[in-house]
């Protein structure tokens, strides 16, 4: 079978079998990576990378990390700091989007997320807030918040200018254009979230998840000693705020990761067995299928079946909003199944080539497609902060559908109305 063809219909039949909501995600992960093995679109060792992909290592690592942060009062603190908000909860939710668009801003979606999940998780269950109302809302804020500045993977941004000029752009990128050109997002996710969106996400009550009873067991249980607790908290802090200076101390964030997951087994925090149960594995199993199928999507020639239809399509047109509409769609399409920063580092050149030929300032069309990719709000397969959070949040795939379709068209007429008088063509 053709390998474009072969990796379309493994595509469908993912999604079809995410839609059903019929089979685990530890039956799905196999079934793609299985399929792309005998269709021969990947080799092994491309169908089985994503339980090798460093997000992966870092999460896993991350999991642990919370499932010890769990064993120490540092939950039962944060409670009593936000207890006088217990009758408030879109005030919690609103904290807990500003705290992980902040985290986001300065390392990037995955990393807030994870470092988050174990908070969000903690504080729920102690309001007795369903946790289903957080996790969703604090990574949209995350998604339309990373690379606002030159900091966390913000440090990648002016790479997308260079690329651009070298398509023939004539006005560079400054650092402050992408703030500039992407705030108005951050804002409407906001809104929009303690709005609209609190109202459409689902209200699954907390006892209903397995990590639920582990945390009551363990608050119960606790057999840390003064002393253990005061090491387990120095432990995960320190690796928390590594994780925030990884560019600085030059260590990679995955790696700091697994040396704070390392240290906490090693010291007797947690044990074996507490370390392995604190992983949630579904979530593992979709990740590592969900990312050979994003490299599936690229090999077999998808990209450049996207970027022939884009001509086509376009023609010789310098309506600006039809331009930025369009650079906007089609990458914002692909995103929600393939990674993010992957469909942006395809897109970026494709943009900034169409619109040098047909005579405009790509500005715009660069900026539609870097903010396309932030807008991963339709499928746990669009953004591995997405897929993190399906199990802790009980989230279905239509619950994303209908809690995302809505801002994602409210985000798309906004970019279409906001960007080309920012960057005028």
């Amino acid at each position: 079978m053709n390998p474009l063809v072969a990796t379309v219909v493994i595509l469908v039949l993912t999604i079809a079998a995410l839609l059903s909501d019929k089979l685990s995600f530890i039956v799905i992960s196999p079934f793609i990576i299985i399929s792309l093995l005998l269709t021969g679109v990947l080799t092994p060792g491309e169908a089985f990378s994503g339980f090798s992909n460093t997000n992966v290592v870092m999460f896993v690592a991350m999991f642990v990390v919370g499932g010890a942060l769990v064993k120490t009062s540092l939950l039962d603190r944060i409670q009593k700091v936000v207890h006088k908000f217990k009758d408030k909860p879109k005030t919690l939710v609103f904290i807990s989007m500003l705290v992980t668009a902040t985290i986001s801003l300065i390392t990037s979606q995955t990393a807030a997320i994870v470092i988050m999940i174990p908070v969000m998780v903690g504080i729920a269950n102690e309001m007795g807030i369903s946790r289903s109302k957080f996790l969703y809302a604090a990574t949209a804020a995350a998604g339309t918040s990373v690379g606002l500045t030159f900091l966390g993977q913000g440090a990648s941004n002016m790479t997308w200018s260079s690329i651009m000029m070298e398509a023939g752009g004539k006005i560079p990128f400054t650092q402050w254009d992408f703030l500039i050109g992407r705030w108005p997002f951050v804002v409407i996710t906001f809104i929009y979230m303690l709005t609209i969106g609190y109202r459409l996400l689902p209200d699954h009550p907390n006892e209903q998840f397995d990590d639920y009873q582990q945390a009551q067991t363990a608050k119960t249980s606790l057999t840390l000693s003064p002393a253990k607790e005061k090491l387990a908290l120095i432990i995960c802090s320190v690796t928390i705020i590594a994780m925030f200076l990884a560019d600085f101390i030059g260590i990679q964030i995955f790696v700091i990761a697994c040396i704070g997951a390392t240290l906490l087994i090693a010291t007797g925090i947690l044990s074996d067995k507490e370390a392995v149960s604190a992983v949630h594995w579904p979530t593992v199993f979709l990740f590592a299928g969900v990312l050979p199928l994003s490299t599936a999507l690229q090999k077999s020639g998808a990209g450049d079946v996207v970027a022939d239809f884009m001509i086509g399509v376009l023609g010789n047109t310098t309506n600006p909003y039809v331009i930025v509409m369009f650079f906007i769609l089609v990458p914002l399409i692909l995103t929600q199944f393939m990674s993010d920063l992957a469909t942006v580092a395809i897109f970026i050149p494709l943009a900034s080539s169409v619109a040098v030929r047909i005579g405009i300032d790509p500005r715009a069309a660069v900026m539609a497609t870097f903010v396309a990719g932030c807008i991963n709000l339709l499928t746990p397969m669009a953004n591995p902060a997405q897929s993190m959070i399906v199990g802790p949040g009980g989230y279905k795939f239509k619950d994303y559908l209908k809690c995302g379709t809505p801002l994602t068209i409210i985000l798309v007429i906004v970019a279409v109305i906001y960007l080309p008088m920012v960057f005028p063509l």
